[in-house]
């Protein structure tokens, strides 16, 4: 086995057995993996949690334009069932449409996050979701898990709300 130096003769670079071609390995997949990766810990959470916000900002203010702006153009918006999951919408132009008829029939809709937390790509969110309803004022407690793809709402999953 051989050994080489390493530059400005700092170390010693071991080459040639298995065991150097697995570290080799290993380093340049994760340089890979970081390359892939421009934010990690505490700024990849960071980033998340700004998206999902500004989400909620443009959903409050029924600004359709502006919720788009932060949507994938493949999103896709799953809903939890017992043991089912449907896809309630898939694309932006769905999310679109959907909305738009959405706040026409609710215009006083808005939804506020009670608490939030993110681990990289994914964010849960306990959000309350108000409106004005025929009898007075309504709400629903709901849990959702989004996920943030290159500073956009990839995916998000809903789960069955608590109805007040």
């Amino acid at each position: 086995m051989g050994t080489r130096r390493g530059h400005g003769g700092v170390g010693r670079l071991l080459v040639g057995g298995p065991l150097t071609l697995a570290l080799l390995a290993t380093l340049h997949a994760g340089a890979a993996l970081k390359a892939q990766t421009p934010l990690s810990g505490a700024a990849a959470d960071s980033a998340s949690l700004s998206v999902v916000r500004a989400y909620f900002t443009a959903y409050n203010a029924h600004d359709v334009e502006a919720v788009l702006r932060l949507v994938a153009p493949d999103f896709v918006w799953l809903s939890l069932a017992g043991d089912s999951v449907v896809v309630e919408a898939r694309g932006a132009e769905a999310i679109r449409t959907g909305l738009v008829d959405y706040l026409r029939r609710l215009p006083s809709a808005r939804s506020d996050i009670e608490a939030i937390s993110a681990l990289g790509p994914w964010v849960s969110v306990r959000e309350r979701a108000r409106w004005e309803g025929a009898n007075g004022p309504r709400s629903q407690a709901g849990l959702s898990v989004y996920e943030i793809r290159d500073g956009l709402l990839r995916r998000v999953w809903y789960y069955p709300v608590v109805r007040e």
